[in-house]
């Protein structure tokens, strides 16, 4: 280049910018208190030369906003550390009456002599007696939506882990206590059901079959054939 009336060969260097820089936040796994304070690290720098010009929002209701945030998050600190200790106390008073409670116990069982009348009539449980078997859950969230196939449904619902099969039953519409007849049994929590009158509604329902036997029908679902 020419400088002063001199020829100057050397090129002056060329700076390649890259120009689609994208803004990150990186505060989505930051705690609270921790994105106030990146906040509040670039609004100084925001602020400081070559200042921002014209920010929107303006850097004061930025400053405003998180010294708000700041002073809830302060709040909910020391609710926090206050049910921390709230809680070590309850702990405590619980150990203690779960050891009275016991010692209680120990004085029926002495009374007893071993008399399960006597036992059950002060309040406590009998050890060994038989409870009530659970009762089998029923089928939840059946659904049906129209099968590929003319005159088909497609029904799913929750599994049930303890299941052997499924038993799935249909019936026209309207229902009644006798109109409900079994279709097929499903080895999985859903089945293709085949044959349905085009344009009728049908009514479908499931229940799970388990080791000691059927559990209870889930709520009956329909569905205009297509």
């Amino acid at each position: 280049m020419w400088d002063t009336g001199f020829w100057d060969p050397s090129v002056a260097p060329i700076v390649d910018k890259i120009m689609n820089a994208q803004v990150a936040l990186n505060t989505t796994h930051l705690k609270p208190a921790d994105r106030m304070a990146k906040f509040d690290t670039r609004i100084t720098q925001c602020g400081t030369t070559p200042a921002l010009t014209n920010p929107n929002p303006p850097l004061a209701e930025c400053t405003a906003a998180s010294t708000a945030a700041k002073a809830a998050i302060g709040t909910v600190d020391q609710a926090e550390k206050a049910l921390t200790d709230l809680r070590i106390v309850r702990d405590q008073l619980v150990a203690v009456a779960d050891n009275k409670h016991a010692l209680l116990g120990a004085c029926v069982q002495d009374r007893s002599g071993g008399d399960p009348a006597f036992i059950a009539g002060t309040g406590f449980d009998v050890a060994g007696a038989v409870s009530p078997a659970p009762k089998t859950p029923h089928v939840l969230n059946l659904v049906l939506t129209h099968g590929d196939l003319d005159g088909s449904v497609d029904a799913a619902w929750n599994r049930d882990r303890q299941a052997l099969s499924y038993e799935v039953q249909t019936s026209p519409d309207p229902i009644t206590a006798t109109s409900f007849i079994a279709n097929q049994t499903a080895p999985k929590s859903s089945c293709s059901i085949l044959n349905q009158p085009i344009g009728a509604k049908v009514w479908v329902r499931v229940r799970a079959i388990h080791r000691d036997g059927p559990g209870g029908w889930s709520e009956p679902a329909f569905i205009i054939i297509s």
